[in-house]
């Protein structure tokens, strides 16, 4: 996962990298590779599915708010992963 997301910064220059997907944003949070955390969180629970931030017992991750933006339809969250 280090390579991938090296390779992708590398490509990337001076934008963003993002990632997405369960399984690789809790691979990437347990490596310590990600900087930020944008959620989109729709009004609706859908009971199924691979949780976001399942499988992660022991990684002690701490966050900071950076902004909360709640709209009628869908709540943005911004984090900054703290190190």
């Amino acid at each position: 996962m280090a390579t991938a997301v090296s390779l992708a910064r590398k490509a990337a220059g001076d934008k963003n990298v993002g990632v997405s997907g369960s399984q690789i944003v809790q691979q990437c949070l347990q490596a310590g590779l990600i900087d930020e955390i944008h959620i989109e969180l729709a009004h609706m629970l859908l009971g199924d599915g691979i949780r976001l931030f399942d499988n992660l017992a022991g990684c002690g991750i701490d966050l900071e708010k950076i902004n909360v933006i709640d709209t009628p339809d869908v709540t943005h969250l911004h984090f900054r992963v703290i190190r």
